[in-house]
């Protein structure tokens, strides 16, 4: 009796046991051994959804707080109600922001910490709920963020090299059997260091890759890997910064596997999608969508001539200037407004106000092209050039003719300001410059100008423009047969003041992304400057801090597809 209680109690246990270890798998995998089927996954240059169907990747960011170098998720970042309220909006994934310190530590490498885990399994069950993906994306991996070439210490020490992949190993283990977690995005906007030579400096971040990709593959068979381009390479040697750009579509690892993702990002131009914004260096530089400004040129001779304004009369201090008209010729056929004040003395200023550029059209119609108040934040709408280096040039609060004026003050030589808005010359039409000048302690001539310049392959800001932005990296998918996906693309706030479309440029990316079969990620999700909840993560979401004319544009192009 005793030994038949004894195999009773073994075999209680062993079911005791075994009931336990289902209990900790994801339901799914308790009923059936999942198969690449199973998961959303890459076929040539399409995705594959679970249903067997071609599936449109549709991602909001969700941006986790990275930048502050969190060492646990940040609870008012977003909720559950998040995914219900961009599954209603249309979306079906969002792109999942990791810093590493939430899983390790500097101090403890190799060991993992529970609450990063904890926070990515409460997201899956949201997602799950929402019918949702999840794309886990590495923002800021050991050696430290990617994007302004600050995280060298990825490339130069090794060992950052091995934790990322040790990491990333654990994070694959971990999830290796959910379908809600899509794939995994290696490294967010690499920067590499300059090497010898392009192919060099190109090798050292394909190896990484492959080495993060064969980590992953030993126990995660079938989630998609998504491969960003190198975005770029930093000569770290002697102290000088410079900046190389290794071409686009060239510039992505080509992995010898079939369920890589390619990913590169688009925020064209930078002008117009960071504007205004002081962390961007974009502090004055405004844009509006669509418009005549060039975005690029092939410059045959960037600065052909100039024709200067001449006084026309006075009012107190300030003196009004007034061009004759500029027509297009065949020298020139690109303008853009300019100011000199040179040789002032170390003591002297020049300020300017108001300047402006007319467009006269063929039938005599006039119309304002361009107009300078120097009233926003900085001075970045003109670019300075000094011949000896001597002289400032800064925005004056309260000296302009009714707010801030430009200031120029201590030129030794010439010194010429030019302004970043640069348009096309259009036959038959004509052209005029004007502005308000004084001066301080200073007998120089200072001049408003009206300079232009010789180019082909103009391109003006428009949805042509973005197009052919995109378009290479179409033609890398279609020749390759791999899928590709814009990783990141958005406006920041001020895109969507004041009339500027940043409404408008969405939705024509959100266009040119199905035209090429293109997955696309919309960033981001709450934050000050640059979210659709445009609160600082510090606080809940807030539907009065929703940009509901973004809203409105995602419910159109996204919803019911």
């Amino acid at each position: 009796m005793a030994r038949r209680i004894s195999i009773f109690l073994r075999i209680f246990t062993v079911i005791i046991a075994a009931a336990m270890m289902l209990s900790s798998v994801p339901e799914v995998w308790a009923a059936k051994k999942l198969t690449a089927d199973d998961f959303v996954h890459a076929d040539g240059r399409n995705i594959i959804g679970t249903d067997g169907e071609k599936l449109e990747i549709r991602g909001m960011a969700l941006g986790n707080s990275v930048w502050s170098s969190p060492v646990a998720p940040n609870l008012k970042h977003h909720t559950e109600k998040t995914y219900k309220e961009l599954s209603e909006l249309g979306f079906n994934c969002v792109r999942f922001y990791l810093n590493y310190e939430m899983f390790e530590s500097d101090e403890k490498p190799y060991s993992y910490k529970k609450t990063g885990f904890d926070w990515i399994d409460k997201n899956i069950k949201w997602a799950k709920k929402y019918n949702m993906g999840i794309i886990l994306n590495m923002h800021c991996p050991q050696g430290g963020y990617q994007s302004q070439g600050n995280g060298m210490a990825l490339w130069t020490d090794k060992t950052n090299q091995k934790r990322l992949a040790a990491l990333w190993k654990k994070i694959a283990q971990r999830y290796a059997n959910e379908p809600t977690i899509w794939g995994y995005g290696l490294i967010n906007e690499p920067i590499a260091p300059m090497l010898e030579t392009k192919k060099a400096t190109l090798g050292q971040h394909e190896r990484l890759v492959k080495t993060l990709v064969k980590e992953i593959r030993k126990v995660s068979p079938y989630q998609m890997i998504f491969a960003e381009r190198l975005g770029g390479a930093k000569d770290i040697e002697g102290g000088a910064t410079e900046w190389y750009d290794l071409t686009g579509e060239s510039s992505f690892p080509i992995i010898n596997d079939s369920n890589i993702v390619y990913e590169f990002h688009c925020y064209e131009p930078f002008g117009f999608t960071h504007q205004n914004t002081e962390w961007a260096g974009t502090a004055g530089v405004t844009m509006k969508y669509p418009s005549d400004e060039i975005i690029s040129a092939d410059y045959e001779n960037g600065w052909v001539g100039c024709i200067s304004a001449k006084e026309k009369k006075s009012s107190g201090k300030w003196s009004y200037f007034e061009s004759e008209p500029l027509t297009l010729s065949d020298k020139r056929n690109v303008g853009f407004a300019a100011v000199n004040a040179s040789a002032s003395g170390k003591n002297g200023a020049v300020y300017f106000d108001d300047i402006t550029v007319t467009e006269i059209l063929a039938n005599g119609k006039k119309r304002v092209k361009y107009s300078y108040t120097f009233d926003g934040e900085g001075s970045g709408v003109f670019y300075p050039w000094s011949a000896d280096g001597s002289g400032e040039m800064t925005v004056a609060p309260n000296e302009g003719r009714s707010g801030a004026a430009l200031k120029i003050s201590g030129t030794l030589s010439d010194f010429t300001a030019s302004a970043s808005n640069r348009f096309e010359l259009k036959k038959g039409c004509k052209y005029i410059i004007s502005g308000y000048i004084r001066t301080e302690n200073t007998s120089c001539k200072p001049a408003v100008r009206l300079d232009y310049a010789k180019a082909s392959d103009i391109r003006i800001f428009n949805k042509k423009s973005l197009e052919a932005a995109v378009k290479p990296y179409a033609d890398f998918s279609k020749k390759n047969n791999v899928p590709i996906y814009l990783g990141e693309f958005g406006v920041v706030r001020a895109g969507f003041e004041e009339g500027r479309n940043g409404a408008g440029w969405v939705s024509d990316m959100i266009d040119i992304c199905r035209k090429y079969n293109i997955g696309f990620n919309y960033h981001t999700y709450h934050e000050g400057s640059f979210g659709f909840y445009f609160s600082n993560d510090n606080v809940l979401p807030n539907k009065k801090d929703r940009n509901e004319e973004l809203a409105e544009v995602f419910r159109k192009k996204l919803k019911n597809v």
